[in-house]
């Protein structure tokens, strides 16, 4: 088989054929990563999508071929069935999947603001079939926009969790390629600490938010987007109805052992969808996130995941509540700037006397406030 692109472009009398069976009949789409074709199966006589991953990849046939057989023992009705893969000559993984007639939810949002009724629905689709995938043991890790697709009869499914997989499997060796798009990577992923089922429940989040306003949360450069996940929470908007901002600020919590199980986030929605509203609410920030769940890359499917093991925020005592008088803080905080002036003066004047001494730091203020004070402090005295 020829390089599939430049055999299309070239206009060869005969259509490249992959593994001997699936003739390749048009260019759907390509992205940062991969191309999607439009192709016939030969041996079924059907019409299919195949994504080809246009990435250096040290992937091998056989690995591939035992992560198709893996992907190929899901079966949701959210999810886009793959139905096979493999490696070209040059060693780049493919994927063959149902094509679905229709257009992405990139499309659609494209368009304009999607209405809070319609963008429950989709998000409960969503949710109940990560759900399905978390059970599996598996994470999806590139949940956006571009990869849900709305068919024809309005059925939301979400796709490309094959070439998600076989993209991590693969050690993609580009330099600072990463699994995911960057808008939508959870702090943990941006972080390179261990990534969970939290993290998609984190990238929908985000989704639900981009399909309600119609804009995207974390725009930009890759470097700018990455940062400002590390940086900020996402803004959600208060004027948002049916409940929507406690639980999508739930879903974009920091810390992923905050984040609720995806079964729940779908509960939630479907009471949107009937026409209630959400009755999550925001949970109290926590600090660094713990390590998430992490899940074995090898060919055989890892233990399914056990809800215990990222229950969501309600099943966890409540913190206690603390006092909405933040003015003591403010005080505080402004004294050890006054501090911090005060040495800046000191040192450029010789003749100026010394800074009085900072102020204690109260041993009943919130722990995350109390350790920054701390470190400022430290930080300041001579």
């Amino acid at each position: 088989m020829t390089d599939l692109t430049e055999a299309m472009a070239t206009g060869e009398p005969e259509q490249p054929v992959v593994a001997g069976r699936y003739r390749l009949v048009g260019l759907l789409g390509r992205g940062g990563t991969a191309e999607v074709w439009r192709a016939q199966d030969q041996a079924l006589g059907r019409s299919v999508a195949l994504k080809l991953v246009t990435v250096p990849t040290d992937e091998s046939a056989a690995r591939a071929g035992e992560e198709a057989r893996l992907l190929a023992r899901l079966n949701h009705v959210g999810l886009v069935p793959v139905y096979d893969a493999g490696t070209d000559e040059r060693d780049r993984p493919w994927v063959v999947m149902e094509l679905v007639e229709g257009e992405t939810l990139a499309d659609t949002i494209r368009r304009g603001a999607i209405p809070s009724l319609r963008t429950a629905e989709i998000g409960r689709s969503i949710a109940e079939a990560l759900a399905y995938v978390h059970t599996q043991g598996l994470v999806h890790r590139d949940v956006k926009p571009a990869n849900v697709l709305i068919g024809r009869d309005d059925r939301v499914r979400l796709t490309d969790f094959g070439i998600a997989r076989l993209v991590d499997a693969a050690r993609v060796t580009s330099t600072g390629m990463m699994v995911g798009t960057a808008s939508y990577l959870a702090p943990e992923q941006v972080a390179g600490e261990p990534v969970g089922p939290a993290a998609d429940v984190y990238a929908l989040g985000l989704m639900l938010l981009e399909c309600l306003t119609g804009e995207r949360e974390y725009a930009g450069s890759t470097v700018e987007v990455a940062l400002a996940r590390l940086h900020r929470q996402p803004f959600i908007p208060s004027t948002l109805d049916a409940g929507w901002p406690g639980l999508l600020a739930a879903m974009t919590a920091r810390n992923p052992a905050d984040r609720p199980l995806p079964s729940a986030a779908a509960e939630q929605m479907a009471a949107i969808a009937a026409g209630g509203e959400s009755t999550t609410r925001i949970v109290v920030p926590t600090g660094v996130a713990d390590r998430t769940q992490t899940f074995s890359r090898t060919a055989t499917a890892p233990a399914p995941v056990r809800p215990e093991q990222y229950a969501p925020a309600a099943a966890r005592p409540t913190p206690a509540r603390r006092s909405n008088n933040v003015w003591p803080y403010i005080a505080v905080v402004a004294l050890l700037l006054a501090a911090v002036v005060a040495g800046l003066v000191y040192t450029s004047s010789r003749e100026a006397p010394p800074p009085a001494p900072l102020p204690a730091v109260k041993p009943d203020l919130p722990p995350e406030l109390r350790d920054d004070l701390q470190r400022l402090k430290e930080a300041v005295e001579p």
